[in-house]
């Protein structure tokens, strides 16, 4: 079978994805300031560059994906005395109850069919004052419905209303791009918006599921090389700090995040 490129998952190497990037660490750094000392599960860990991130100032951090080429490459380019990584699904966590003292969940929710299912097992593999901190893209911020790999895509209510039948104290928080991100995303968005006007019968969305999935991945690494190179300048300035994390209009934010304490 071939072997079809991705854009779910995004490594420090990627140019087309180079803004993706810098997006998806500013989480994890954000996140270290909460597992100084703490037993932490990175779930869906993916290549394993945030999972690193959180191990040097955690107690110990395990990265467990359900993909065992990613892991293998992840353990291959991290190792570190407090880093571990395990094969396993969100839906079925290998490790005791009250074991863990944070649980991240960066870019998978949306992912899942059964979110209900990782909740509950997130909730108890947590000890009490135990932490789930996750992200997800915020729907208002993406062309719903366009990525064949997203389940579903949430807004701020139905993201609360999701978790707090497993968690009674949920936060909500944004990530928060600026002016130098707000102009790279519009212009890829404008490129993609223009493409999509090219199907005005809406048959992509009638292909089948895996070949929409190529299709997309495709369409959007082509998209953004062609946007990175006629932005060059704009895409080398962007980096970490160029996304902020904290309250304010979750209208305007580009992921949603969501701090939920086990009471």
């Amino acid at each position: 079978m071939p072997k079809w490129p991705t854009t779910e998952r995004v490594a420090p190497e990627s140019w087309a994805l180079r803004v993706t990037y810098w997006q998806s660490l500013a989480a994890y750094r954000w996140a270290s300031d909460h597992v100084r000392g703490k037993r932490v599960l990175d779930m869906g860990c993916g290549d394993g560059y945030g999972t690193a991130e959180l191990a040097a100032r955690a107690r110990y951090a395990v990265g467990l994906d359900d993909d065992g080429n990613v892991l293998r490459e992840a353990r291959r380019r991290y190792g570190a005395p407090r880093l571990a990584w395990v094969r396993a699904r969100a839906d079925r966590l290998p490790f005791r109850d009250e074991s863990l003292d944070v649980v991240c969940c960066f870019q998978v929710l949306e992912h899942l069919r059964e979110p209900e299912r990782f909740l509950a097992e997130a909730r108890r593999v947590l000890v009490p004052e135990g932490i789930l901190l996750m992200t997800t893209p915020n729907r208002s911020a993406v062309l719903a419905g366009l990525n064949p790999h997203h389940v579903r895509e949430y807004d701020a209510e139905g993201l609360r209303r999701l978790c707090s039948p497993f968690f009674q104290d949920v936060e909500l928080l944004g990530v928060f791009p600026s002016e130098r991100v707000a102009r790279y995303r519009a212009a890829n968005r404008r490129l993609v918006e223009r493409l999509l006007r090219w199907d005005r019968f809406g048959l992509v969305r009638r292909l089948p599921v895996e070949l929409r999935a190529s299709l997309h991945a495709i369409g959007t690494l082509a998209v953004r090389r062609w946007v990175n190179a006629r932005q060059r300048r704009l895409v080398e300035a962007i980096g970490v700090d160029d996304f902020t994390i904290g309250p304010g209009d979750l209208a305007r934010a580009i992921d949603l995040v969501v701090v939920a304490t086990r009471r």
